[in-house]
């Protein structure tokens, strides 16, 4: 639903006032009272006047948002002593905020409720259960379905036939794992449990039953068959062009950045300051034990307890020192060198990254899980696999040259976004 000006396409005729969007690939597994029950349900919030109560709140949210982050920006940036002045009041915000966006994310599940109840003055209870079940049921599947489509250039697929064959492949969820879902106080939708809770409706043996096989069905059809010829017509004269647009980006992506870099760990500064610190402790040792005090059991432990420090700074500095020059890592277009692996990591086969830390940045790789970067050994960069969860965490003191490590994100963003387009391409072509 919205209540802001529409463009349809192609004819670009603007819509205005408030407009009901019905999905295609959802209708596809509704009957007719089904789709009538959750036209109602939409049609209830529209009746309700939903749409421009939430806008009004959402634009409160972005203020108050607006406000706590700048108290903890200032908080961050101001000196000492000034953050001790700051902290209190953006406690305070903070406290407020997430209080507030309870509150919202409450109203927000409370005008779901209303809609839902409105709905079996309408239509029957069963009806709906089964309707708001499958888009439950249905929703990851269609937008993997979806997702899948629209990034990938080598399918010849129809969007609706290809979201079909999707789901008809994919693994159907069970409704009692769908069901023990647990709710949140920040979540705006209340849960499938929450929803059939609110309408009364407790046959679930009933639903699963109902449910053990969503196939398609005729009212797609029955209802839009113009429209819909219409649509897949206009779309097969349109796939050619759009392929070939996409096909010219990918040559371009495809080409970039086929330079290599190293980054090397630092450390030089970090290694001085830890050298002060064991040379302190050294001569506090010395201290103790040229003093004149008795040499008795008390002075005895604290020379010990001295020296083991002592010998553990000098360590730790040793450590670091030894590990200033080495590579930490290396950018490749095949992929991503490390030096405790003997094999490159594509890039295509990390799923996600992310950098952190506040003392040392830290580099996390989240790798595909059917991929094996092979034998881990031991390297003097500090880099730690979890071979469990396979994923790789790489700690950087400092990187010697220009480049930081935050710098990386987007070379690292850009070298995973060439390889999937080197697939796609080679995938593209073999189809063509």
């Amino acid at each position: 639903m919205s209540n802001k000006p529409v463009r349809l396409y192609p004819d670009r005729i603007v819509l205005t006032g408030n407009t009901l969007y019905l999905d295609s690939t959802y209708i596809n597994y509704l009957t007719l009272a089904e789709l009538s029950s959750i036209i109602a349900q939409r049609l209830s919030h529209i009746a309700s006047n939903d749409l421009n109560v939430s806008a009004n709140f959402n634009r409160q949210i972005d203020k108050l948002t607006e406000t706590a982050n700048f108290l903890y920006q200032n908080y961050l940036s101001y000196s000492l002593f000034e953050n001790y002045l700051f902290y209190p009041p953006y406690l305070l915000a903070k406290y407020f905020y997430c209080s507030f966006n309870k509150a919202i994310h409450w109203w927000y599940r409370s005008t779901e409720a209303m809609a839902d109840l409105n709905v079996l003055k309408v239509t029957h209870k069963e009806q709906f259960a089964l309707a708001l079940s499958k888009m439950h049921l249905l929703q990851t599947r269609i937008n993997q379905a979806l997702e899948n489509y629209y990034y990938k250039t080598h399918i010849n697929f129809l969007p609706l036939d290809y979201v079909t064959h999707y789901v008809e492949h994919s693994e159907t969820p069970s409704l009692s794992k769908l069901l023990k879902k647990s709710p949140s106080v920040y979540a705006r939708h209340p849960t499938l449990a929450q929803r059939l809770s609110y309408i009364k409706y407790g046959e679930l043996n009933r639903l699963s039953g109902l449910l053990i096989n969503i196939s398609p069905t005729t009212l797609l059809k029955d209802l839009f068959s113009k429209e819909l010829n219409i649509l897949q017509s206009d779309y097969q004269n349109d796939i050619q062009e759009t392929a070939e647009t996409k096909l010219n980006y990918l040559k371009h992506i495809s080409s970039q950045h086929q330079e290599t870099i190293t980054l090397k760990q630092g450390g030089i500064i970090r290694s001085f300051l830890r050298s002060l610190l064991a040379g302190l402790f050294i001569l506090i040792t010395y201290a103790c034990i040229t003093t004149d005090k008795a040499h008795d059991s008390e002075w005895l432990i604290g020379v010990i307890i001295l020296s083991m420090i002592s010998a553990f700074c000098l360590f730790r500095c040793y450590k670091m020192y030894k590990s200033i020059g080495s590579a930490l890592l290396s950018m490749k277009p095949q992929g991503l060198i490390l030096p405790c692996f003997d094999k490159a990591i594509p890039w295509e086969q990390i799923n996600s990254f992310e950098i952190t830390g506040q003392m040392y940045k830290k580099l996390t790789l989240y790798l595909n899980p059917t991929f094996k970067p092979g034998e881990f050994k031991p390297c003097n960069a500090k880099i730690k696999y979890n071979k469990r969860n396979n994923h790789i965490q790489i700690t950087a003191y400092e990187i010697r040259g220009k480049l930081k490590l935050p710098d990386c994100e987007s070379l690292i963003s850009d070298y995973i976004r060439v390889a999937h387009a080197r697939i796609e391409l080679q995938l593209f072509t073999t189809e063509k």
